[in-house]
């Protein structure tokens, strides 16, 4: 019996064999990113037969336990992941998050080596239980140079291969398993098809990985751990750099990946993502030198509220009043037919900017909101109109190199020299405001100290204690001001953004920064409200920015609805 196989048409993509020895170098090297992110384990027990009973058939599963490549031992009394059971992994930074995600894939010298511990079989009919793990920056570290469209024919053909069919000698040679691996292959084909359309990678398929942005890099790693048949997902901030809408879409997948009965493990810093996706809680306690692994089955919601983390300040943020009268009326002008360099912004009407305004933008991935804000915040700008006398101040969403490899003293003279260079303020002025601000992480040699020590919400804690103390800023221009904050941090970048006299442009998907500042956005701005204003893509390609009638808040949570339920229809 003789039977070709179909695949739905993976659109924009062709699958012909690649040929020569450049293909074949780049096909090893993404076979080699996919073979140690993607493993194959054999179900087998290790340990007391009691603890086997007390955790049953679940795929991943320790009991007094131990992961002895941390320094203290991470010990483990009790961890069971569950088939079609989604759960949070919460901690510190340094905790060991990456060695409890290594040890479960035995990957990395790390291992469950005391106790008790196990793996069954998975829910595709495999002899193995397949591990998937996302971490981008190691899945596309060594395909720079590869179109997105190369990598992804590469990965399709890898997971296909896995699941070979006798097409010569289909009854007499294990029909069933021809069956599941044909019924494999179309899934594999689809869900790639669907996914690709569902998170708009369609439009950067001919770039190569090296120029695209933080979202889009994000997005193929995910097609390349989803598309691997996986039992149980790993997924190391998945939401790395996504905007809204495809965030709300993963949400949606992750219920269609549940149904079929993968077990789904995520670490992310954005808490409302964490929120809806927190079904139960796995944290990592670091206590009186000790590392232990505590599993609830509470909701992530609840988790928060009991895990309340001190405050990283004290004292709230004041700014320093401007040395000439406060600006009025239009200080940025919207000009019709402008056209952003290395942006998909062009022939745009940019929008006008007024005094005291906060202006929210808005928008998927790509739609250039960065680059617009890098026009606001320029003081030599060509392209964006500001009035006389405007002083910016500008927190991008990433830290330049020059940034993360310095102590806390270059990262205050890079404020300084980007919001006004001519200042007489010092980084001694810098520490006596961290110490007024009663910062955690202040001590003696503070300003020595390396930036990249300080975790995520602390960096941008002390972008607003420098920001702040620099005389003659009108403006905020904010990129994702409250990236990886927990509750209590992200108040105080709202105290921060209400006690500012002036105008705030800002981007965000935190929906909780969106609320608080609707619900109150400072003494100088009462009755004014929060703009939205929404980048969107056009048919035709076009980027256009429109003033929406509805709040930001509102939008998120509609676009939120809408994106979640059209990814609860994808296949998997």
């Amino acid at each position: 019996m003789n039977i070709q196989p179909h695949f739905p048409e993976f659109p924009g993509l062709s699958f012909a064999k690649q040929e020569g020895r450049e293909k074949e170098t780049t096909k090893e090297k993404i076979q080699r990113c996919l073979e140690s992110h993607v493993v194959d384990i054999k179900p087998l027990w290790s340990g007391d037969e009691k603890h086997r009973a007390s955790v049953g058939a679940n795929p991943v599963a320790a009991v007094e336990s131990s992961i002895h490549r941390c320094d203290p031992p991470l010990h483990i009394p009790k961890l069971t992941i569950e088939k079609g059971k989604m759960m949070v992994l919460v901690g510190p930074n340094g905790a060991g998050k990456s060695t409890l995600l290594d040890a479960i894939m035995r990957r990395r010298n790390a291992d469950f080596d005391s106790g008790s511990h196990g793996y069954s079989e998975g829910v595709h009919g495999k002899e193995t239980l397949r591990v998937s793990r996302l971490d981008q920056e190691e899945l596309l570290q060594e395909v720079k140079d590869v179109s997105t469209k190369e990598v992804l024919e590469h990965v399709k053909d890898f997971f296909i291969s896995q699941f070979p069919v006798d097409w010569e000698d289909w009854e007499n040679t294990n029909p069933d398993t021809n069956e599941k691996n044909e019924a494999a292959k179309t899934r594999i084909e689809t869900l790639l098809s669907q996914v690709v359309k569902l998170f708009d990678v369609d439009l950067f398929l001919d770039r190569k990985v090296r120029e695209l942005s933080g979202g889009e890099r994000t997005k193929l790693s995910l097609l390349m751990v989803l598309a691997s048949e996986p039992d149980v997902l790993l997924l190391d901030e998945p939401t790395n750099h996504l905007d809204l809408e495809s965030i709300a879409k993963l949400t949606g997948l992750f219920d269609s990946y549940k149904r079929a009965g993968v077990a789904i493990v995520n670490v992310s810093h954005v808490e409302w993502f964490l929120e809806m996706v927190g079904e139960n809680t796995l944290e990592i306690n670091v206590k009186n030198g000790e590392r232990s692994v505590i599993q609830s089955t509470s909701a992530y919601k609840a988790y928060k509220k009991r895990e309340a983390s001190k405050e990283v300040m004290k004292e709230p943020i004041t700014w320093e009043k401007t040395p000439t009268k406060p600006l009025t009326g239009s200080i940025f002008e919207g000009e019709e037919n402008t056209t952003i360099p290395n942006s998909p912004i062009k022939k745009a009407t940019l929008p006008s900017i007024s005094a005291r305004d906060i202006t929210v933008l808005s928008g998927q991935n790509g739609t250039g909101k960065t680059r617009l804000m890098e026009q606001f915040a320029n003081p030599h700008s060509k392209i964006v109109h500001r009035s006389e006398r405007v002083q910016t101040a500008y927190m991008p969403q990433l830290w330049p190199k020059e940034v993360i490899t310095g102590d806390v003293t270059d990262f205050f003279h890079w404020v300084k020299q980007h919001c006004n260079p001519h200042t007489d303020v010092d980084s001694n002025r810098f520490q006596k405001e961290l110490q007024r601000l009663g910062f955690a992480r202040i001590s003696r040699n503070i300003l020595q100290k390396p930036f990249s020590e300080f975790s995520g919400g602390e960096q941008r804690l002390l972008w607003f204690a420098a920001a702040s103390i620099i005389e003659g800023t009108d403006t905020l221009v904010l990129d994702e001001p409250s990236n990886h904050m927990d509750e209590n941090t992200m108040l105080k970048v709202v105290e921060a953004i209400r006690n500012f006299p002036g105008a705030v442009i800002l981007s965000t998907h935190d929906l909780r920064l969106m609320e608080a500042l609707e619900k109150n956005p400072g003494r100088t701005r009462q009755g004014v409200g929060v703009r939205n204003i929404k980048l969107e893509r056009t048919k035709d390609g076009r980027i256009e920015i429109n003033p929406q009638q509805t709040s930001p808040l509102e939008d998120a949570k509609k676009t939120i609805e809408q994106s979640s339920k059209k990814a609860k229809r994808v296949k998997v």
